[in-house]
């Protein structure tokens, strides 16, 4: 019974629901016109396993270097590592070891030098960014979502590299428009969250002393309209132009969804539960998936 309650520990701290970020690698796989070749799934299989043991190692450590602020989190004062339930050590050590073993797996799948090494490359300014983010970046305002948003992009640019294609400025921009509404949504989530029960922003992350509730709805607002913007841009750039401006609708939707949920609520902490919180989120998500697939294998 207590091996299965510290596997269910492990488990929480690695944090696998946050895997789904790794589909942002996908991104040239469908806008590069190969979802419809197995051989391109195939190929592309190691680096999602790699960025998402990659991110498991960030987020271990962390949950160590910020362990006193989470402790005055609502919710996060529950994690393994803020509760004492999971010792320091034994989390940086499996995350040194999920560090060396996801950049491993991507020298091995895609190689260790030249042009065949990017994806490795993209994995290691993956990690180093993890890193600076959790150390230094995560105590400053403004600059803790655009750092974390570069992320995002490495995903985006190393998904590419790893097919052998050459990521766009526009996909690369609207990656990163929408990395950012939802890093500033996440911050109004928290900032929602610690107001209704009347906690003190700053104890539960420094960075939020520089917000103010209308400055982060100001720029969640900017943010879902460069990215709604970023992507029309991209769609006209696109050979497929005449087809693929018809997903803007979709886009539009959701991104009005997002809105509607990051004004009114405190959900929008948890951007990885988003999808199971807003139907019509969820409608506009696989309706665009569907119109995507649709016009790639026409």
């Amino acid at each position: 019974m207590l091996e299965w309650k510290k596997m269910k520990l492990w488990v929480e701290v690695l944090r696998p629901q946050h895997w789904i970020k790794s589909g942002f690698c996908l991104a040239a796989l469908f806008f590069g016109g190969l979802a419809g070749s197995w051989e391109s799934w195939e190929q592309i299989l190691p680096l999602l396993v790699s960025f998402s043991v990659l991110a498991s190692a960030g987020y271990l450590l962390n949950d160590v270097w910020n362990r006193e602020e989470d402790r005055h989190h609502p919710r996060k004062k529950m994690r393994p590592v803020a509760s004492g339930q999971l010792p320091v050590g034994q989390i940086l050590l499996v995350s040194f070891a999920l560090a060396i073993g996801g950049l491993a797996l991507l020298g091995f799948a895609y190689g260790f030098v030249g042009e065949s090494a990017l994806p490795l490359w993209h994995g290691v300014g993956y990690l180093m960014l993890t890193i600076g983010y959790s150390l230094v970046f995560r105590e400053m305002p403004l600059l803790d979502v655009l750092v974390l948003g570069i992320g995002f992009v490495i995903r985006v640019s190393a998904g590419a590299f790893a097919l052998g294609l050459s990521p766009t400025g526009w996909l690369l921009g609207c990656t990163y428009a929408i990395a950012l509404v939802l890093g500033f949504g996440k911050r109004l989530g928290e900032w929602r969250l610690l107001e209704r029960l009347q906690e003190v922003p700053g104890e539960t992350r420094s960075a939020l002393r520089g917000y103010t509730d209308a400055l982060l709805r100001v720029l969640v607002g900017g943010s879902s309209f460069a990215a709604g913007g970023t992507y029309y841009a991209y769609c006209l750039s696109h050979s497929e132009r005449e087809f693929l401006v018809l997903t803007v609708i979709p886009v539009v939707v959701g991104l009005m969804a997002y809105l509607r949920m990051a004004w009114r609520s405190a959900v929008v902490e948890t951007p990885e539960r988003l999808l199971f919180k807003s139907p019509v989120l969820l409608g506009s998500v696989v309706v665009w998936l569907i119109m995507i697939v649709l016009i790639i294998l026409r």
